[in-house]
């Protein structure tokens, strides 16, 4: 399988391009004005017998204003070359690239004792540009476990596992730079392929820093499934809710009913420039606002269950989350409290995903957390994200 990937820096060039093009304008006016003022009486004057004066003691004036001037060219220059090297690249992962490049390895770490990633935090600080982690070195983590962590120019992703309520849930945030991180992964590149794969191996053949099972579309025949702009399934509309995942990297939800069929749910993608879609449900946090739900079609939700969902805490910031049960924590949550203890990761959207033993976090191409009867489902599909970092870089 042919691999391309194309990696640009436009914004940096382009700021290199405009600031040498302006200091070479001050340049020249500069040089001009000079001139002039040297020798505009040259014309008025070369007839006349110059006079006979003393030396001056003392450089002249214009002397030391073109001193001045070289001057401000000079820091002129150097202003515009240390701007230029200071613009930030910006890399994207090509829309023709079979895969994103192969991650860093140098770049993932893990640690049992989070007080230490003080540092991780701050060299993240950067790509959040204003926005907050939900991770803290203070936050408490599930004995015995570790936090796992991958960073770079163009993501960073960290995982760890809290106890809530007596279930053990993993959590693994994740920031991106750009929307073209944000990706989602059907076996063979194909709808309706029957072959079907471990999360972690889907992950691993996708080159993604970080992962999660998707909504198993070939398992069920329920809700509106979307790969690359187009509408492949719409039945059942009126049993299932539907997360959509836009160009952008944005979450928008439609509840059961709303669409009714592969007609209206393509005219929605078009209008709001879907890329992919998911669907399982229910909606658990929508604009910030918990809901509710006495019944669903899938996913037992009155039962105690092994969990999962993904969240959008903010702009290409997301949350992936498993609840297992887990040593001492033998427990699963039904969907209520579910969402209750992911209503308190201030998320802006978050959604239910397949769970049991399908329900699966991926990190570095390893399993993160526990799932149903100790093994992976072999599945269909995953939502997964990339560094944007070319092959072979060390940034």
């Amino acid at each position: 399988m042919e691999t391309t990937n194309t990696n640009k820096t436009p914004k940096g060039f382009m700021w290199l391009k405009i600031l040498l093009s302006v200091a070479g304008v001050i340049l020249t006016a500069l040089l001009l004005w000079n001139m002039l003022f040297l020798f505009g009486d040259t014309a008025d004057t070369q007839l006349q017998e110059p006079e006979q004066t003393e030396p001056a003691e003392t450089e002249p004036a214009d002397y030391a204003l073109m001193d001045g001037y070289d001057s401000f060219i000079a820091d002129t220059m150097l202003d515009a070359y240390e701007g230029a090297n200071s613009v930030k690249k910006l890399f994207w992962i090509d829309e023709e690239a079979e895969l994103p490049p192969v991650p860093n390895a140098a770049n993932y770490g893990e640690t049992t004792d989070p007080t230490t990633l003080q540092w991780l935090v701050d060299e993240a600080q950067e790509l959040l540009d204003g926005q907050e982690l939900l991770f803290n070195t203070g936050v408490q983590i599930y004995p015995g476990s570790k936090v796992s962590y991958y960073i770079d120019d163009t993501i960073v992703a960290i995982n760890w596992k809290e106890v809530h309520y007596s279930f053990v849930y993993t959590i693994c945030e994740v920031k991106v730079a750009h929307p073209s991180q944000v990706r989602r992964f059907i076996a063979e590149g194909t709808y309706g392929s029957d072959y079907l794969y471990t999360p972690t191996t889907m992950a691993s053949m996708t080159n993604a820093v970080a992962a999660m099972s998707g909504d198993y579309y070939r398992g069920r025949d329920y809700g509106i499934v979307v790969y690359d702009g187009t509408v492949y399934q719409a039945s059942h509309c009126n049993n299932v809710d539907t997360c959509f995942v836009d160009v952008n990297g944005d979450f928008h939800f439609t509840y059961r009913g709303e669409i009714a069929d592969a007609e209206a749910a393509q005219k929605y993608v078009d209008e709001n420039n879907i890329s992919f879609s998911l669907a399982f449900g229910p909606i658990l946090v929508d604009n910030g606002v918990r809901c509710e739900h006495a019944s669903y079609a899938l996913g037992e939700v009155n039962d105690g269950y092994p969990r999962a969902a993904i969240c959008q805490k903010d702009k290409l910031h997301y949350l992936l989350v498993a609840a297992n049960w887990e040593g001492a924590y033998f427990e699963s949550p039904d969907i209520h409290t579910f969402a209750a203890v992911i209503d308190t990761f201030n998320v802006q959207k978050a959604y239910t995903l397949d769970g049991g033993q399908t329900g699966a976090i991926a990190m570095d191409g390893k399993l993160m957390n526990p799932t149903l009867r100790g093994e992976q489902r072999r599945i269909s599909d995953i939502v997964y994200f990339a560094t944007a970092i070319p092959d072979g870089s060390d940034s």
